[in-house]
């Protein structure tokens, strides 16, 4: 199937006169995880994974994806006549540099679904206002439009109206503020929907302006209610479509971010564009007394269900019959079974054995593995609470294990454990940060072919910026922040082995003070996560005294916070296996 739509493409692309079509993987927003309607990438591909850019030639077709999918993606294009670009590796061009060898080749795309400053890196002739796919894709999906509804202050502790006096501050001298990033919206106005899969957020545009605000959303997604509570701080309904006749409009001077905002948006502007990140990027990253709170109450509840699930999986795996996608459907089970839970923040990631090889693999009915009382299996995971969002990764030793699993098995841990317990002084940055965790796995010539972890919202995207921590800055993403007190990013070093095994484990960490004297202010991460980890992978000879410490402290304190809420048998069970003597 693959094959014929890439040629009905090409047929499209004559007609037309393109010689090089891009297809991302985006909707009008740049998010990260898109609904059905704009799974175009994957329609025309076959590739089912978050991220990567396809572009069909006249005469050849290659996917762009990042090191969480070189494998997945070299198995599910095979035979498709699509070239996989494998980025990060010697040798392998980048989307601008193939680009640029094709400077006199005419490109096109969906201008709504590219950003600002992607379409300027280009130096072809471009025809931007083409949706090709649309003609070929016949049963496409249907756009989402969910109702929204009003985030309570009770949870993110801050009024709209107080957020917007803090946004026009950062404004300065523009006249308006262009937002299309999803999370920033909602977290700006107090509202969540139901979109995107997983992220509790609303198809929608904002424009902020000195005196009033506008948020741009389809028919019947705001009803009357909201609207009257949202005109309290002048903020107006208009259609979502609207946005791109009024940014004709604009005077004065803009601020938007072209990184994010689409080519189509900018493309009409005929003011002046100040160039720069969303502030409230910024804002929403740092969590305030309320959110903090709010957001350790999700993960008691949290490592309640993933504690129960751990229980439940370790007594009865290999006595039960038990597959990849069975097992996901248990643990969302206990999620369910917690207060205030609202869904999944991504679709499970459940990893047997060789599996868990492939970074974000996703087990489907059918054609899974079968989980039986041998070998690993890993399991990255979250739940979206109405006061929190939470993200955490174990791997579980399910019965004999290779030494060579046992030792990658330890060193992911230690790599967790050292840059959780890091020290550091305001003004750090992620790639400050990231060596303290890779360099354990340095050490044994390996690496892992992804960031080392990423900010996490509050009853919002599971993956937000500007936190973060990777070796370096991503090429077309704004450049990481340096950490402040409030930012909750993950720690989640892996060991990846193709046709073997695979490691995870994830903890998420808050930022917090501690000294502050004539050198500075002095940081250090707190762990909220509140689940144990499997000792049973453990080999010890290469666990210091110091390592071996942090964990009893570690399961310590997981034991006195979620205890309470366990069964007599689950409670002496994790008692049993607390501590390592």
């Amino acid at each position: 199937m693959v094959k014929e739509r890439i040629e009905e493409l090409r047929k499209l692309m004559k007609e037309h006169g393109i010689d090089l079509y891009i297809i991302p993987t985006s909707d009008y927003h740049q998010s990260e995880y898109v609904g059905e309607y704009f799974g175009a990438r994957k329609y025309m591909s076959g590739f089912t994974g978050s991220a990567g850019t396809l572009i069909v030639g006249l005469d050849e077709a290659r996917l762009w994806v990042d090191g969480r999918y070189h494998i997945q993606a070299e198995k599910q294009t095979a035979n498709t006549g699509i070239t996989l670009m494998k980025m990060g590796l010697a040798g392998v061009d980048t989307i601008n540099e193939y680009l640029e060898k094709n400077a006199d080749k005419t490109v096109g795309f969906d201008g709504r679904v590219m950003s600002y400053q992607e379409v300027l890196n280009m130096k072809n002739k471009v025809i931007s206002n083409v949706d090709l796919v649309n003609e070929i894709w016949h049963d496409r999906p249907s756009i989402s439009h969910e109702p929204a509804f009003i985030y309570d202050e009770k949870y993110c502790g801050e009024s709209r109206g107080s957020k917007l006096q803090r946004l026009r501050k950062a404004m300065k001298d523009c006249n308006h503020h262009i937002i299309t990033s999803l999370d920033d919206i909602v977290w700006l106005f107090n509202i969540r929907g139901n979109d995107v899969p997983c992220n509790p957020v609303v198809l929608s545009y904002a424009l902020i302006n000195q005196e009033d605000a506008y948020l741009y959303v389809q028919d019947g997604v705001i009803d009357a209610k909201i609207e009257a509570i949202l005109k309290r701080d002048s903020i107006y309904i208009k259609n979502y479509n609207d946005i791109y006749d009024d940014v004709e409009k604009l005077t004065g001077k803009v601020l938007l971010d072209k990184q994010i905002v689409n080519y189509e948006i900018c493309r009409r502007l005929n003011c002046e564009i100040v160039n720069g990140p969303n502030p409230t990027q910024l804002f929403k990253a740092i969590k305030n007394k309320t959110e903090i709170e709010a957001t350790k109450y999700a993960h008691i509840k949290d490592g309640v269900a993933v504690t129960k699930f751990m229980y439940w999986l370790k007594t009865n795996v290999g006595k039960i019959p038990m597959d990849e996608v069975s097992i996901s459907d248990k643990l969302e089970e206990f999620r369910k079974a917690q207060k205030d839970f609202y869904d999944l923040s991504f679709d499970t990631i459940c990893a047997y054995k060789e599996n868990a090889a492939l970074m974000h693999y996703k087990a489907e009915p059918g054609k899974c593995a079968t989980v039986t009382n041998e070998g690993l299996l890993l399991i990255d995971s979250g739940g979206q609470y109405f006061d929190g969002t939470t993200d955490i990764t174990r791997t579980f030793v399910l019965g004999n294990i290779s030494d060579i699993e046992r030792r990658d098995y330890t060193v992911a841990l230690k790599a967790l454990l050292r840059l959780q317990d890091a020290r550091f002084i305001a003004g750090t940055t992620g790639p400050n940060l990231d060596l303290f965790a890779r360099e354990m796995v340095y050490k044994y010539n390996l690496d892992y072919r992804c960031g080392t972890g990423h900010g996490v919202g509050h009853f919002l995207n599971v993956h937000e910026g500007p936190n973060g921590f990777r070796p370096k800055d991503r090429p077309g993403s704004n450049a990481m922040c340096a950490f402040e007190p409030g930012m909750i990013t993950t720690d989640e070093p892996g060991i990846y082995i193709e046709n073997s095994h695979g490691v995870r484990h994830e903890n998420e960490l808050l930022c917090v003070e501690t000294a502050n004297n004539e050198y500075g202010q002095f940081l250090r991460f707190e762990p909220i996560t509140m689940v144990p980890f499997d000792l049973d992978g453990l080999d010890l000879n290469l666990l210091s005294n110091h390592e071996i410490e942090q964990i009893n402290e570690y399961h310590q304190l997981v034991f006195d916070t979620i205890a309470p809420y366990l069964t007599s048998e689950e409670k002496s069970w994790l008692q049993a296996n607390l501590l390592i003597k």
